[in-house]
């Protein structure tokens, strides 16, 4: 099904309401992609290495070990904050959603290296187009690993959703909505997953 309107933003063809999302590199822009153009920037460093395609995958870290001590060594004015490596400036990049939009955090991530020794699944972040997603909104201690362009959905929902200066019961239900989202998406994801491997023992 194509939705009303939007278009690849590299060829012009129209989308399907369904549709990937390429990322360039060299302003951390998010455009809209159709098939073919997908399969086109799904090889690294096809497009002069200018675009990459942001993968779907969606997990969940239930055991991720992260003492509050490590959080609050982040010092975020805010809960929620996604972590990714940055394969331009070769370094990693925290940013936080906030009402003006996502604000990046210029403090230290020292504690980053701990946090890969005792959660070595953050080896396999793809640079660039996967995320480390935290969410300690009201006491949650949630982890997830997320495709760049979820996080960036979840910086333009607080911003539009955003009022006055707690933002209003309206924003964070649709916090606690995407999160759920988040659950769910990796729950299917992990099935499918559990599904491929038990069919491969047959």
């Amino acid at each position: 099904m194509q939705s009303p309107g939007e278009r690849c933003e590299l060829c012009g063809v129209a989308l399907a309401s369904e549709h990937r999302h390429l990322l360039n590199l060299s302003n951390r822009a998010i455009l809209c992609s159709c098939q073919a153009c997908s399969i086109l920037f799904n090889a690294r460093g096809s497009g002069s290495g200018q675009y990459r395609l942001i993968p779907e995958r969606y997990v969940a870290l239930p055991d991720f070990r992260m003492t509050d001590e490590q959080w609050e060594a982040l010092m975020l004015p805010v809960n929620v904050v996604y972590l990714f490596q940055n394969s331009v400036e070769q370094r990693l990049m925290a940013f936080y959603p906030s009402p003006a939009g996502a604000t990046e955090s210029l403090l230290s991530l020292e504690n980053w290296e701990e946090l890969v020794g005792n959660n070595p699944v953050l080896q396999e972040l793809e640079p660039d187009v996967e995320a480390l997603l935290i969410n300690r909104v009201r006491d949650r201690h949630e982890y997830y690993i997320v495709p760049l362009d979820a996080c960036y959905r979840l910086v333009g929902l607080i911003r539009m959703r955003w009022r006055g200066l707690s933002g209003g019961e309206e924003v964070w239900s649709e916090i606690a909505r995407f999160f759920a989202e988040m659950n769910r998406r990796a729950s299917e994801q992990m099935s499918v997953k559990g599904g491929s491997d038990a069919g491969s023992e047959l």
